[in-house]
């Protein structure tokens, strides 16, 4: 496991960059990956959401704000041409700008993919406060299968083609800045994260990079390097300033 103070995988260096100027902004995270003889064939995880954003500001209501939080898949660390799997919760002060059914103080979430062609994504459900979340990507012939689970019911699926097998696994506090700003994301953790992998890398778990803002005790491995385990990996207070 290695901190990284200023390596952002390229996914986000990309995108950031094909923007314009302060439209979007990446915060804390982590990324894992690749491994050296293996690829990813499942990953698990779960979280109870933060409080949403607060000190938001808007300027222009066509141009809102929008904040994402996720952990997404992918054959590389960033490419357009390149699917990323990434189940993602959402939030907006204009919940309805962003096809979210939530209020203000809640969050949306819902099974997606990024693809070179856009974004494939099933309908916003709302997350009540305080309730864990439990995601699962599987790959299985040549598909990748995304569930979303409250309370033990799935409430979102997804399923798209593998364009390439999986061996990056990474996070993103994702800021749409619009016309004003994100405000303050208080902290919060991706817990209880599983790897899966394809065969046994006992080296898996040093891919790990931790950037600036976030801590992790690291992954673990039982069964010689094929399923790799992090009891928790936790994102402090971001407000985007040094992204």
């Amino acid at each position: 496991m290695r901190s990284a103070y200023a390596v952002v995988p390229l996914a986000l260096a990309l995108r950031a960059a094909a923007t314009t100027k302060d439209s979007w902004a990446f915060g804390n995270g982590f990324y894992s990956g690749p491994s050296t003889n293996a690829h990813i064939t499942k990953a698990t995880w779960s979280l109870v959401p933060p409080t949403v954003p607060q000190g938001v500001e808007v300027q222009d209501s066509s141009d809102q704000v929008w904040v994402s939080l996720w952990i997404g898949l992918q054959h590389t660390d960033g490419d357009y041409n390149s699917y990323l799997y990434q189940p993602l919760l959402n939030w907006s002060p204009d919940q309805e700008s962003q096809g979210c059914p939530a209020s203000a103080k809640e969050w949306c979430v819902a099974a997606s993919t990024y693809t070179p062609s856009g974004q494939n994504g099933q309908a916003y459900v709302t997350i009540p406060p305080g309730t864990q979340v439990d995601f699962e990507v599987t790959v299985e012939n040549n598909k990748v299968y995304q569930t979303v689970t409250m309370d033990g019911k799935v409430v979102s699926k997804e399923t798209d083609d593998l364009d390439a097998e999986l061996l990056y696994l990474y996070s993103g506090d994702e800021c749409y800045t619009g016309s004003g700003n994100c405000g303050t994301l208080e902290a919060y953790s991706w817990n209880n994260i599983t790897v899966h992998l394809s065969a046994e890398d006992e080296k898996f778990g040093e891919t790990l990079y931790l950037y600036k803002g976030s801590n992790s005790s690291g992954f673990t491995t039982s069964d010689g390097g094929k399923t790799w385990h992090a009891e928790s990996i936790n994102i402090e207070q971001d407000s985007w300033t040094g992204a």
